[in-house]
């Protein structure tokens, strides 16, 4: 009865390790499927890559030596409307004030970052559509089209119309876990499909069709200071005529409010800063990144992700098929993620590419799995074949 045991046992163990070998391997065969087609069908649901491309955004995004040349921002708090009876919307008058100060001071272009879509008071806007008139700077101001709205849509297109000014769509749509990160485009039957920030940039001379999906982002600048040129409306209407010109001239500004939370979201940045940035902020990042021309990232496409994919994986099977023991450090999975994570940083940091990281490194993992896994079960069976 010991001896029997004595033989059983091996061969028991040898079936349970088999087994476990053919689990491995079919389990690394199903997710590598899983990848192959994950970007092509659901690219936006990938949590974990934007978590990881929002880290290399937070820490290796391009950084200026000092403030942007050409964007500055007018931003509207709660002090600068104190002596107003309300709060929104913000009174007109009061931006007519400030459109004819900028316009003043030689402003290149004047952004208004709000919606006209319905009319307040008869002095008040009568005065914003002078002063938007007579301004020589080129004038953008914010659209907002809700076909469920009729009326609303007709004021806002007589308004932009009777103001000689350009509609620019407002772009801002966070993704599903409130975190800015991408444009958004007008829907196809818009009356205004162009965006806001793409218009002011196209006055400091952006030429392009179309803006990139992804929106690259400015770091504040080497000199500790604020990435753009920024002043609270109470205090730009209070300076100087110097002052105003000092700050704007020859600029693309852009106007809109701070009030308390009310326009405030989450970017890549704010993983640093734990700051939310307020939506006249992204639209200056925005058009910063087209006025600039050479800062866009790059992202593959959903063929393009599906060829790397493939590729790295069956790199990794070759590899995994070839070197089966865990003695070669570069099949270790933790020195290849190391690997993974520095070329990806380089692509990122130097040619403004990102690359899968997530679908990379588990792909890499996955197919070293299965090559490792089909050389055993070849070995296994020859093996049984040779006992037999």
């Amino acid at each position: 009865m010991g001896v029997g045991s004595a033989v059983i046992r091996p061969a028991a163990q040898d079936d349970g390790a088999s087994w476990l070998h053919f689990a491995l391997w079919a389990g690394s065969v199903v997710v590598l499927l899983g990848l192959f087609f994950v970007p092509a069908v659901a690219p936006a649901l990938l949590r974990a890559e934007h978590w990881a491309a929002d880290w290399r955004t937070a820490f290796l995004s391009d950084r200026l030596q000092g403030k942007h040349p050409t964007v500055a921002i007018i931003s509207i708090e709660e002090e600068s409307v104190s002596a107003f009876p309300y709060i929104l919307p913000i009174n007109r008058g009061y931006l007519a004030d400030l459109v004819t100060a900028t316009d003043r001071a030689g402003a290149l272009a004047i952004g208004l970052d709000f919606y006209f879509t319905r009319s307040t008071e008869a002095i008040y806007d009568a005065k914003l559509l002078d002063a938007l008139q007579q301004a020589k700077a080129k004038i953008v101001v914010g659209v907002y089209e809700d076909p469920r709205r009729p009326a609303q849509l007709a004021y806002q297109k007589a308004f932009i119309v009777g103001s000689h000014a350009q509609g620019g769509y407002i772009d801002l749509h966070p993704d599903p876990d409130y975190i800015v990160r991408y444009r958004t485009r007008a829907p196809d039957n818009a009356s205004f499909s162009e965006s806001f920030s793409s218009l002011l940039a196209r006055s400091a001379g952006w030429t392009g069709s179309t803006a990139p999906d992804r929106i690259a982002w400015l770091l504040p600048p080497r000199d500790g200071g604020r990435t753009f040129s920024k002043m609270e409306a109470h205090d730009f209407l209070a300076a100087s005529a110097e002052q105003r010109a000092a700050m704007v001239k020859g600029r693309v500004v852009l106007i809109g409010d701070n009030l308390f939370s009310l326009d405030l979201h989450n970017t890549p940045l704010t993983i640093r800063s734990r700051q939310k940035m307020s939506g006249v902020d992204i639209h200056a990042q925005m058009a910063a990144e087209l006025i600039d021309g050479h800062r866009s990232y790059a992202e593959l496409g959903p063929t393009q992700a599906r060829v790397f994919v493939a590729l790295l994986a069956c790199l990794g099977i070759a590899l995994g098929a070839r070197f089966p023991r865990r003695g070669f450090d570069f099949l270790d999975w933790r020195v290849v993620s190391l690997l993974v994570i520095a070329l990806d940083l380089v692509f990122f940091r130097l040619l403004h590419l990102m690359l899968p990281f997530t679908l990379a490194t588990v792909a890499w993992i996955s197919g070293v799995t299965a090559g490792r896994q089909t050389r055993r079960a070849l070995a296994w069976s020859r093996a049984r074949r040779g006992a037999a």
